[in-house]
């Protein structure tokens, strides 16, 4: 069964778009085909994603009708293995659509209150959406820019308490991961086999394995 994917969260700034990337390079390379749909109107990735012939092999369809939301998500996942939506970084009613498509809904925070407020909103969104829609839908939250501070401990003992499901792997503050996007490149493509390429090997299993529970569930 096609795996989908939603990056999501109303904080802008966060990463959505880079993790989205990095985790589409690493699917690809282990075979899978991939399809990518862009509700954000800023159409981030879809300007990253065509900037180099790398990602060739994905299928981007931008979509900022979120009543085409659904349908395309359906049409997508007919032919490949994972459909990815990167979503704005706001609220808005195609986040609703997106979230209630997903088998996994991925929310990406810093180190600060803004973040852990927003997961916590963007945690019911997800419980709404399943709800509505009478599916279960897998929520997680990764932290990014990782710097391994004192604050950072206490932003994931704060993401445990909430039942804001972090996951173990985090995505450390490299320059990889800011320098991809002028070229049109995998962050963890830049840097391959180093440390920015283990945080998304990290990632990208921790996922595979809700993504399996999800469908089994």
């Amino acid at each position: 069964m096609t795996r989908v994917l939603a990056l999501a969260t109303s904080k802008g700034g966060t990463g959505k778009t880079t993790i989205a990337v990095a985790l589409l390079d690493w699917w690809r390379r282990a075979g899978q085909a991939l399809a990518v749909l862009d509700t954000d109107p800023n159409q981030s990735i879809t300007r990253w994603l065509g900037k180099s012939s790398v990602f060739a092999d994905v299928t981007v369809r931008p979509c900022t009708q979120e009543h085409e939301i659904v349908p395309m998500v359906r049409d997508l996942a007919a032919s490949v293995d994972t459909v990815i939506i990167d979503t704005a970084g706001f609220s808005n009613q195609a986040m609703i659509f997106a979230v209630g498509v997903s088998d996994l809904v991925l929310t990406p925070v810093l180190s600060d209150e803004a973040s852990l407020y927003e997961a916590v909103r963007m945690h019911q969104v997800v419980k709404s959406a399943a709800d509505l829609t009478g599916r279960t839908i897998a929520f997680r939250t990764l932290v990014n820019r990782s710097r391994r501070t004192l604050v950072e401990r206490h932003m994931a003992k704060q993401l445990e308490a909430l039942g804001l499901n972090p996951l173990k792997a985090r995505v450390s503050d490299r320059a990889a991961f800011q320098e991809a996007s002028y070229h049109g490149l995998s962050p963890a493509g830049l840097m391959m086999g180093g440390k920015a390429w283990d945080d998304v090997r990290r990632v990208a299993r921790e996922l595979d394995k809700v993504l399996l529970d999800a469908h089994r569930n």
